[in-house]
């Protein structure tokens, strides 16, 4: 009779991969799922949790708001309520597998035996958890071994006085299922886990099999661990039964010796609660973050055991692991950003999304069409929904995003053609827009985002942002003379100050050499015929030459309070001189040209890398 080892855990919708219904359901792929197998799954529900919600508990909730006479304690969606609150979890997901990639890899004859014994325990379901609710469930045939992911909302219809009268609760929903609480290690949850693990059990009976236990002895504790444990044990214990001799009852060595008793057993204590502490799961969508945390357990040398989506560890290590969850920095895959950046650049050089589509394929993509749109690169192994590189790339987003795009241009063209004045610098500008756009549409020009952490548009574009600030100057009255006119103001105001400074650095100059003369004078009676007739020519006596100190003190601090304003001034002239230069380019109709200019020379560059042109 063969032996096959079960798996139930239990994650959290709250938890970061404790519940991750859109992997299950192959939304989006992970590296550990064979693409070639995914049509091998079984869906056995698949319901949206929100609808789920309302199917659930939309008459509780109406009954609910319909007594409550203030309208701050009515609920609008009570879905978002439990997501937003802390007392609940709004759904809890539960994967269970039996054997393991030893014995029951994909492929093998074992592994149809246990989708056999999955499907088994998963219809029963509905009648040992009348309150656990499945909202999403879906055996995986695509990865190593056979399991199920089992999304369920638990939910209770009576014992509660306030609130709704029907509602979320693991707690409430377990107690009318019959489970209740032993102490503070044994409680509903954990009694329930292990009623189905019983059932798992029983399932293996059923065709056939036993159950092999797995770490059943200190499961919590490495071999090093448990030695530890067993010689602090036996060492405490000598400690305290071997007889003292006469030279050993000494206070000192007495002190010694409880010290060491006390330390053991201080060792022993925390190895005890190691030991009572129950198990938790950990889920980890991305194998990358799994993969780091595994790694991260075996340095700090926390026991673990794994499992298909993560592993499980003993909640006494909890919050060592939730910091290291925290330490943990993803790495953008660099195809990812790739397909971003190829999906903005072509969609701003598409007039239609069929176009764009198309833009796509020369590009050497494949396109799957269909509830979710995909992609796979030229050298890529899977397709990439594109839906999972951020919610500005569903397909109706991109869509969109192409609506917005005609939006700007024609609101552009309309302001050319409504103009009177063909030849003023506004429309000059608006020209000048309505050329950049088209040029980069011949995928001349390359992308320049003026903020980085969004994609690119006509409203997210540095160049165009740089003509739609100078077309507010304009709009408000400026013209190419005016800006040259403040320019020159401003370049007139920096030489001012700056002989402002030359001046003050001068007179510092002077007074410092009077008050070296003067103080010779005063303080050891030195002077020559030159010195006493500055002396009379200024006035300067003994009660009033150290003034002339402060006259060079008052000096520094007005050439230093003259640097900062220049400072100041000086980046602004900077500022004017690039948007006079900006808009004469404008004017004269040779902004673009310059650009086309530079991307050529960058685009050489990747080719001549020194620098050379040929």
């Amino acid at each position: 009779m063969s032996k096959f080892s079960i798996s139930l855990t239990l994650g959290k919708a709250s938890a970061e991969g404790g519940a991750n219904i859109e992997h299950n359901n192959r939304d989006f792929i992970a590296n550990n799922v064979d693409v070639h197998r995914i049509f091998d799954n079984l869906t056995y529900v698949r319901h949206d949790v929100r609808d789920a919600y309302e199917e659930l508990f939309g008459a509780a909730l109406k009954e609910y708001n319909a007594k409550q006479k203030q309208p701050c304690r009515r609920i609008d969606d009570y879905f978002d309520h439990i997501m937003d609150g802390k007392r609940e979890e709004a759904y809890y997901e539960v994967v269970v597998q039996f054997g393991d990639v030893n014995n029951c890899a994909i492929g093998s004859e074992n592994a149809e035996t246990a989708k056999k014994m999955l499907d088994t325990y998963i219809r029963g379901w509905k009648q040992r958890n009348p309150n656990l609710y499945i909202c999403n469930a879906v055996l995986h045939a695509d990865e190593a071994t056979p399991h199920i992911h089992i999304d369920f909302i638990p939910f209770y219809t009576k014992g509660r006085k306030n609130g709704l009268s029907k509602g979320v609760s693991m707690k409430a929903a377990l107690n009318e299922q019959g489970f209740t609480a032993k102490n503070s290690h044994e409680n509903q949850l954990v009694s329930w886990e292990e009623s189905e693990r019983a059932v798992m059990e029983k399932v293996l009976k059923q065709y056939g099999h036993e159950r092999e236990i797995k770490h059943a002895n200190y499961p919590h504790l490495s071999v090093g661990e448990y030695k530890r444990k067993k010689d602090t044990e036996k060492l405490s214990q000598l400690l305290k039964r071997q007889p003292i001799s006469p030279d050993e009852i000494s206070a000192e060595n007495i002190r010694h010796l409880k010290s060491r008793i006390e330390k053991l057993e201080g060792e022993n204590y925390q190895l005890n609660k190691q030991k009572l502490s129950p198990f938790i799961p950990f889920f980890y969508s991305s194998d990358d973050k799994k993969s780091f945390m595994m790694s991260e357990l075996d340095c700090l040398q926390i026991p673990y055991v794994e499992n298909e989506n993560g592993f499980q560890a003993t909640e006494y290590y909890l919050d060592q692991i939730r910091q290291i969850e925290k330490s943990y920095k993803p790495q953008e895959n660099p195809h990812r950003t790739k397909l971003r950046e190829d999906v903005d650049k072509l969609l701003m050089q598409s007039k239609t999304f069929d176009e764009f589509l198309e833009r796509m394929k020369n590009q050497n993509y494949e396109i799957k069409e269909g509830k979710y749109l995909a992609v796979k690169p030229q050298f890529g192994r899977n397709f990439i929904r594109l839906k999972s590189l951020g919610e500005d790339y569903h397909e109706q987003a991109l869509r969109n995003r192409i609506m917005k795009k005609k939006k700007f241009e024609t609101e552009i063209n309309a302001k050319i053609e409504s103009a009177k004045n063909k030849d003023c610098l506004e429309v000059i500008v608006l020209r000048t827009i309505r050329q950049y756009t088209e040029i980069f549409s011949r995928d001349i020009l390359a992308m320049n985002r003026a903020n980085p952490q969004k994609y690119f548009s006509w409203t997210n574009c540095a160049e165009l942002d740089r003509i739609a600030e100078l077309n507010k100057k304009i709009e408000g009255g400026a013209t190419l003379t005016s800006l040259r006119n403040e320019f020159q103001r401003a370049e007139e105001l920096k030489i001012e100050k700056e002989k402002s400074i030359d001046t003050l650095k001068s007179e510092i100059v002077f007074f410092e050499n009077l008050f070296d003369k003067v103080r010779l004078c005063f303080e050891r009676g030195i002077a020559d015929r030159a010195t006493l007739d500055l002396l009379e020519e200024h006035k300067i006596t003994t009660k009033n030459y150290q003034r002339i100190e402060k006259l060079i003190t008052d000096n520094h601090a007005e050439i230093s309070e003259i640097e900062t304003a220049l400072r100041s001034d000086r980046a602004k002239l900077k500022q004017l001189s690039d948007t006079v230069e900006f808009a004469e380019k404008i004017a004269g109709g040779t902004f673009v040209q310059s650009l086309i200019a530079i991307e050529k020379d960058r685009k050489q560059a990747d080719y001549f890398r020194n620098g050379l042109k040929r």
